[in-house]
């Protein structure tokens, strides 16, 4: 469900209402606001308010931002998502959960994708607790390394922000997904300073086998993503488990040595099988976000400063 508010220049609100009605919103709140600037502007604005199901609401929210009459500059579009809505519309319609408004997934990849202390910190600890986990074969640990990590969101604001044209987005998302890699190497590094070889862990897949399972979380992530009810966290944890224990394996590798059972050849294939996951996980989701509608591209016009 989204509680959807549109400030518009004042003029504008009968456009906005002829939007709603014109994708099948039945019913819109009208209203008139002052603005007031730092500069001391003061302008009217009209506001439209419009209370639907999460498909309409994608839909209404498309059609603003494609219409010729919007201007990001004028314009600023509020969305919720409330906890329940009482109508006269009925709760099986209201309910429908597929698909999210493409604003809101750009916005929360944007979220995701900023590089602060916290997002430093968060990386580099569950580094360290999972290559802890991997040096003494300890499962419980390696999981809750696991639970840390936030790769998957980089990833799918990677392939988003692509096709969307956003590429400050697509920017800033590999860059987010870079530093979080060299964090997962240096955290791995740490650990193995203070530890004993050799390392246990050894339960690496085949290319093949890591390229569907990296397939099929791509997938489940892209529909996650575009559904209000999608468990996005234990697909998460998918996505980490196919990433983040690459990177920690090599960081600790580089301090302990590789394993004598360990071929030259197995060490470029995981390398590589790296790679392939990620490419495979940002290609996957890009895919479904595509064929579900939800990366729209009547994003190309909102403001991306």
């Amino acid at each position: 469900m989204r509680l959807i508010m549109t400030a518009a220049p004042e003029g504008k609100g009968d456009d906005v209402a002829r939007t709603a009605f014109s994708v099948g919103i039945e019913k819109v709140s009208r209203r008139q606001i002052e603005s007031h600037h730092a500069d001391g502007k003061v302008e009217r604005k009209d506001v439209v308010d419009v209370e639907t199901s999460t498909p309409l609401g994608k839909r209404f929210v498309d059609a603003v931002l494609a219409s010729d009459f919007y201007d990001p500059e004028d314009f600023t579009m509020t969305i919720r998502q409330p906890r329940s809505i009482i109508s006269k519309t009925g709760f099986r319609e209201l309910t429908r959960p597929l698909v999210q408004p493409a604003s809101d997934v750009f916005e929360e990849l944007w979220q995701f994708s900023h590089i602060t202390i916290a997002f430093v910190g968060r990386v580099f600890i569950a580094a360290c607790l999972l290559a802890y986990g991997l040096i003494e074969q300890k499962t419980l640990l390696i999981i809750a390394g696991l639970l840390f990590l936030p790769l998957l969101p980089l990833l799918l604001g990677i392939g988003f922000g692509a096709w969307t044209s956003k590429w400050k987005l697509t920017a800033q998302s590999l860059l987010a997904f870079t530093t979080a890699t060299i964090l997962l190497i240096l955290g791995g590094m740490a650990v193995a300073a203070v530890s004993d070889p050799p390392i246990k862990y050894d339960e690496f897949n085949t290319p093949l086998v890591a390229f569907l399972i990296s397939l099929a979380v791509g997938i489940a992530a892209g529909l996650a993503d575009s559904d209000d009810v999608g468990v996005r966290q234990m697909i998460g944890l998918a996505a980490t488990a196919q990433l983040a224990i690459i990177p920690v394996w090599f960081g600790i590798c580089f301090v302990l040595g590789f394993p004598s059972t360990v071929s030259q050849n197995e060490i470029t294939s995981r390398a590589a099988v790296f790679f392939i996951n990620t490419v495979t996980v940002i290609v996957a989701s890009l895919a479904v976000y595509i064929l579900l509608g939800t990366a729209s591209r009547s994003l190309t016009k909102t403001n991306d400063k």
